[in-house]
C-alpha cells in the first residue's frame, strides 16, 4: 500500500486553495507536475512548513499572482504548501487550510474604464461626456477560496 501525505495548493488563477494528495515514494516530482514548472524554489513558510513555487513564474504576461504575508516579492503560478523544511520526505502540512489561507493574496491586474465627465479636449480632439477616455490599472486582491476535502 503506498503512502500518502497530504499538501495545500493554490491557484492565484481561480484563488481555489484545497488540499490534494500526493505519494511520499515518488519524492518531489508530482509537486512540479502540480505547479507545472521546470523548476522548484522553496520558500519558508514557517519553522514547520514549507512553499513550492515556480522559480520562473515571473514573467512577460502574466495575469495573477499571489502576495506571501512577510515575502518581498509576488509569486506567480501555483503554490504547494507542505509540511517540513523542503528537504524530503516532506510531511502533511501541521497547519489547518484555512489557517495557512490567512497569510496569502491573491491578486490580478484589472483594466477598468474611465468616461469622459464633461467635453473634454484631447490630442485626437474632442471626447464627448460619457464616451470612453481610456482604461485605468488596478490590482485587485482577494483571500485564496477554501475547498475542503479534496485530498
Amino acid at each position: 500500500m503506498m503512502r500518502i501525505n497530504t499538501a495545500y495548493l493554490l491557484d492565484p488563477e481561480t484563488t481555489i486553495f484545497k488540499p490534494v494528495e500526493l505519494p511520499v515514494s515518488t519524492g518531489i516530482r508530482p509537486i512540479y507536475e502540480l505547479i507545472g514548472c521546470r523548476l522548484l524554489e522553496v520558500v519558508r513558510f514557517d519553522e514547520r512548513h514549507t512553499l513550492f513555487v515556480d522559480e520562473e513564474g515571473l514573467h512577460e504576461g502574466l495575469t495573477a499572482f499571489t502576495i506571501f504575508e512577510g515575502f518581498p516579492q509576488p509569486i506567480a503560478g501555483k503554490i504547494v504548501l507542505v509540511g517540513g523544511d523542503g528537504r524530503e520526505p516532506y510531511t502533511s502540512p501541521l497547519i489547518s487550510l484555512e489557517d495557512a489561507a490567512k497569510h496569502f493574496k491573491c491578486c490580478r491586474p484589472v483594466l477598468d474604464p474611465v468616461f469622459a465627465k464633461a467635453d473634454e479636449l484631447s490630442s485626437g480632439g474632442i471626447i464627448i461626456a460619457g464616451a470612453l477616455a481610456g482604461l485605468q490599472c488596478r490590482i485587485e486582491r482577494r483571500a485564496p477560496t477554501l475547498v475542503e476535502g479534496e485530498a
